[in-house]
């Protein structure tokens, strides 16, 4: 009797503790993951039209430049378990120069001409992007996964600053869009190492003194690369 006795008392406490690990293991994962994220890499803008001074230039090619920035945001986790997925909202600023290099025999408005010097852009983008990611490899010392993919899709504003030979800088603030995905690879708890693709646009309408309006519509692909901070 006393060895039935036992060997329950015994079975009721490995269940116990296992029970215990178990909801310890779903405590871990945090409800709220917040990171804070560097990032940097290369533009490349699409080929686009400028109205300038009521002349349009066709097809002027935009030069590749360096693409840098931040993000900052946070992971619910909550939906993992009915969906598998965590959801999240990150805020993205982008920075770059679009610039149109001289040289270039366009078409136009006019019939053909040749760009005989470099129009300036400098465009920044600042957004507010929805996620989700699906969380890879999870075991206890990593609850967020030791990988994950991600997408977003979002929206802002993008700030143009242009400038033509002989004119002053003339600036647009325009609503922007932007799609993007990539992976994260935890190098640590905290510390991550993150890939990522990013398509932008906007439409831009300026004055600028000394060379009248421009209109030009910019989009832009953006493959970057960088480290976060998982708080």
């Amino acid at each position: 009797m006393k060895v039935l006795v036992a060997a329950a008392l015994l079975l009721f406490c490995v269940v116990g503790y296992s029970e215990s690990a178990r909801a310890q293991e779903e405590v871990r994962v945090r409800p709220v993951d917040m990171y804070i994220s560097g990032f940097g890499g290369y533009s490349f803008p699409f080929k686009t039209d400028i109205s300038l001074a009521g002349v349009t230039l066709n097809d002027v090619k935009l030069d590749n430049s360096p693409s840098v920035g931040g993000k900052i945001g946070m992971w619910i986790t909550a939906p993992r378990k009915t969906m598998g997925i965590d959801v999240g909202v990150e805020v993205d600023v982008t920075d770059f120069n679009p610039d149109a290099s001289s040289g270039q025999i366009l078409s136009s408005s006019l019939g053909p001409v040749m760009t005989i010097a470099t129009l300036n852009l400098h465009a920044t983008y600042f957004g507010i992007n929805l996620m989700a990611r699906l969380p890879m490899g999870v075991e206890p010392e990593l609850p967020n996964g030791r990988w994950f993919p991600y997408i977003g899709l979002g929206g802002g504003g993008q700030r143009l600053t242009f400038q033509a030979p002989g004119t002053n800088e003339g600036r647009d603030t325009a609503p922007a869009f932007q799609g993007l995905g990539g992976v994260k690879v935890f190098l640590t708890k905290h510390i991550a190492a993150f890939a990522e693709g990013k398509f932008i646009h906007a439409s831009h309408s300026l004055e600028v003194e000394g060379g009248g309006s421009v209109d030009l519509t910019l989009n832009s692909v953006h493959g970057v690369g960088g480290l976060s901070f998982h708080f």
